[in-house]
């Protein structure tokens, strides 16, 4: 029997284990995200020669996605400007994708880390040092090799997976200016010269590109459109790629918490249903008891009457002699007028 007890504890604690990390799996369920679209410009410093793009987190935290040719780092810090930075006791990196896809290089990273390949921990060491994290300055730093950056300058979008506090944090950005900016940042004053004569057609050929945008249904303002070249059929179909996948997002949250409330209605209703019950049997009980009283009233009343009328007879026979007897004393407003209650019998 016991053998047989443990067999069961065992075999639902592992499958509770299963179901967490399920739910672990699931980024609605269990992953903060923050969107840090194309809106958001990078601001590039040419003397510096870096290019930096900053969004504002949840409780007074900032991220910023930085990138100087040789690495792309992040920081994180407790004002917008990034002068001071946020200190974490222990900070995780889960994941770096690039386009849905995880980073060649972050997977280095992974399998040349000491002690474990899991996930990039505070305090281990990578080999080469291509991959740090330091908690007390906030920042994540991921040294750049070519493949990495040719990736960079053709991606759309960057995931970073953190986990500097309990519940994991996706930041996704719209990298789809990356080559724009690193251009910009790379680009080097053209020298002065007498601009030659162009032909119209050309004028027209070297215009830029109309600009399309790709957004989200009303109901959901808070997710931000997302910007594609309006020719580019590819650049369309991603765009719209990844405003269905914020909006379902957002469909997974409302449906979560409209089960919650649901779920809190049936509570309170199976409550109050469960009070109703209660109440009801305690009118049945008062009920019950009532009738029973009112039942033994009336047998009362009926024994009672019974007594009197043998009573009356038996001390009817006397009276009609002249007598009186002291237990007829009780009936006594029964009696002739001339039998008279004695004192001698209270």
């Amino acid at each position: 029997m016991f053998k047989r007890l443990l067999i069961s504890l065992f075999t639902l604690f592992f499958c509770s284990v299963n179901i967490s990390v399920a739910s672990s799996d699931n980024p609605f369920a269990k992953n903060d995200v923050l969107t840090v679209g194309k809106d958001i410009a990078w601001k590039i410093d040419k003397e510096a020669k870096h290019a930096v793009k900053s969004s504002a987190g949840s409780k007074g935290t900032f991220y910023h996605l930085k990138f100087d040719n040789r690495h792309i780092e992040l920081f994180i810090s407790s004002d917008a400007e990034g002068s001071k930075p946020k200190k974490f006791s222990q900070l995780e990196v889960k994941d770096v994708t690039i386009d849905g896809k995880t980073s060649p290089l972050f997977k280095w990273c992974l399998n040349n880390q000491e002690r474990h390949k899991r996930f990039l921990q505070q305090g281990l060491n990578v080999r080469k040092n291509i991959c740090v994290i330091d908690g007390n300055k906030g920042t994540f730093v991921m040294s750049l090799n070519k493949a990495t950056l040719e990736d960079l300058k053709k991606a759309r979008r960057l995931s970073i997976m953190l986990k500097p506090f309990r519940t994991p944090l996706e930041l996704k950005y719209d990298i789809s200016d990356f080559d724009d900016m690193y251009l910009a940042l790379n680009a080097r004053p053209a020298p002065v010269v007498v601009a030659p004569v162009v032909k119209k057609t050309e004028q027209v050929a070297s215009e830029p590109k109309k600009k399309c945008w790709s957004g989200p249904p009303a109901k959901y303002s808070n997710i931000k459109s997302v910007e594609y070249e309006c020719g580019d059929a590819s650049a369309k179909m991603d765009a719209e790629r990844w405003v269905t996948k914020l909006v379902n997002q957002e469909k997974a949250k409302e449906q979560a918490l409209a089960e919650e409330k649901a779920e809190q209605a049936k509570l309170a209703e199976e409550k109050e249903q469960k009070a109703m019950a209660v109440e009801l049997k305690q009118q049945e009980q008062l009920q019950l008891e009532a009738a029973a009283l009112a039942a033994s009233q009336a047998k009362q009343l009926e024994l009672n009457s019974e007594i009197t009328q043998k009573m009356l007879k038996v001390c009817q026979k006397y009276w009609d002699k002249g007598e009186h007897r002291c237990y007829c004393q009780k009936y006594i407003d029964h009696a002739p007028e001339e039998i008279q209650a004695s004192s001698t019998c209270e």
